[in-house]
């Protein structure tokens, strides 16, 4: 008998069938399957949302790196002395960082600084994590809701900031509200499970955040904490969802729809007429 391969849980399949019998999931249409075939040949089979991710990280860094024309080592963010500086504050304004009262005037900032980094040690400690979390955390929730809760920790954490600082909000950006997102989720995942280890990973990176913000000094410990409530809120969701498969095409139109506001973020932020004013003060000063 002909069969075929379920493209979410891998098991064979009758040609016949339109649902998987042991995921439950609606089997693609033979212009789907060739399509959904194609994206996994482009981005790879496992992990394909932290692919797209990880790129839109890069792309935004490679941005900044083109009109800087140099790869700064971002220590200077961290409050070092006496080491080469981060990116230029225009710079990082306008691809989406966020600063002084933004984040009211132009809120689509509060996504866009999750994919602006002040170098490349900050890229790289945040992708770092980033990456080595999202593979086994998309492999948990899928594709679909990994994105939603990534985006909406890293966002979600910017917010707190704004509300820790208000009313004028230091120029701030970089992944890690949604990496403690990313953590959080974990912890919301456990409790969800009602595994007694929620409380072990909980207690672990709550003091992981306080030490990192007392020993670097110049970084954003609301957005961490505020990322870190968002994933667990999230992922505790998620955890109790039940096994039904009613949700998943909406929330994967969600992602999308997500994904494609970062993209529109990042222009609206190079658009806007902030970070040139900002670079005539600079010019100023040179």
């Amino acid at each position: 008998m002909a069969a075929r391969l379920c493209p979410y849980c891998k098991e064979l399949n009758s040609v016949g069938e339109r649902r998987c019998y042991r995921c439950g999931r609606r089997l693609p249409g033979p212009a789907a399957d060739g399509a959904l075939r194609l994206v996994q040949q482009v981005l790879g089979v496992e992990a394909p949302v932290t692919r797209i991710l990880l790129f839109l990280e890069l792309a935004v860094f490679a941005l900044c790196v083109i009109v800087e024309h140099t790869i700064p080592d971002g220590i200077g963010f961290f409050g070092f002395l006496g080491l080469k500086p981060a990116f230029s504050a225009s710079t990082m304004l306008r691809f989406g960082a966020l600063g002084g009262t933004l984040g009211h005037t132009e809120p689509w900032r509060y996504l866009s600084a999750v994919f602006v980094h002040a170098g490349a040690l900050h890229i790289g400690m945040n992708l770092w994590i980033f990456t080595s979390l999202g593979y086994a955390l998309e492999r948990e929730l899928g594709g679909a809701r990994f994105a939603l809760l990534f985006l909406l920790s890293g966002a979600l954490g910017f917010v707190a900031s704004s509300y820790w600082y208000a009313p004028v909000e230091p120029l701030t950006m970089g992944a890690s509200g949604g990496v403690f997102g990313q953590i959080g989720a974990w912890v919301g995942i456990l409790g969800a499970r009602r595994d007694p280890e929620w409380k072990n990973v909980f207690v672990r990176n709550l003091i992981y955040a306080v030490l990192l913000s007392l020993a670097l000094g110049n970084v954003n410990t609301p957005a961490h904490l505020g990322g870190f409530a968002a994933g667990i809120g999230l992922g505790f969701a998620f955890g109790r969802e039940k096994p039904t498969w009613r949700l998943e095409w909406p929330l994967r139109l969600l992602a999308a729809v997500g994904l494609c506001l970062v993209v529109a973020s990042v222009g609206l932020s190079m658009r806007s007429p902030i970070w040139q004013v900002v670079h005539l003060q600079e010019s100023r000063y040179e």
